[in-house]
């Protein structure tokens, strides 16, 4: 039965490492990505500053322009306010639609929640599955394979912390976003039907 659960433990380490380098990659490309979604941020915010001088004084026309311009990247709240702008007098279609937000940005933030929690979990698993046969290695007196499977231990749990720390960033910023997006998109809908 030992045997069994060390042969069990042993054929785990592959797909574990696999699925920390998994997740690495995603990572990565999540951190180039959230870089392109900061900037256009950042052009929204300046051009709506500049157009509108801060959306409480301005047209609902303005603000429509500002926030339906160009994007590089359409997100979800671009999307959102073209679905609004489809029937603008409608308020269960208005409410559909923040419904629709809320759900397209939470989808969007379970990616950075999988990485915060999954990475550590991988990490720690990468670390305590080569500890047996290393354990077996200095009992053995085979310092060379002691070393070897220390060196995956450490690394694994290195490289899990590292993909947790990411997804943790990402999620933070992300979710205040949202919270953000969430709140610009229900002040325009209320702009959108009291003008219409």
């Amino acid at each position: 039965m030992i045997q069994t659960l060390s042969w069990l433990a042993a054929a785990l380490q592959v797909p574990v490492v696999v699925a920390i380098l998994y997740l690495l990659a995603r990572g990565l490309f999540a951190l180039g990505a959230f870089y392109g979604l900061w900037a256009d941020r950042q052009r929204r915010q300046r051009r709506m500053t500049q157009e509108t001088g801060g959306i409480d004084s301005a047209s609902v026309q303005t603000v429509t322009e500002a926030l339906t311009a160009n994007v590089r990247r359409p997100d979800a709240l671009h999307a959102a306010v073209n679905a609004l702008l489809r029937q603008p007098t409608d308020p269960a279609w208005h409410e559909r639609v923040i419904a629709d937000f809320e759900l397209r940005t939470d989808r969007q933030l379970s990616l950075y929640r999988t990485m915060t929690r999954i990475g550590p979990l991988l990490g720690l698993m990468g670390t305590l599955i080569p500890l047996g046969p290393a354990l077996v290695g200095l009992a053995a007196g085979d310092i060379s394979l002691l070393a070897r499977k220390m060196e995956v231990a450490f690394a694994t749990t290195v490289v899990g912390l590292v993909i947790g720390a990411i997804g943790f960033l990402l999620h933070q910023a992300a979710n205040r976003w949202a919270l953000d997006d969430l709140s610009l998109l229900e002040y325009f809908s209320a702009r959108l039907r009291g003008a219409s």
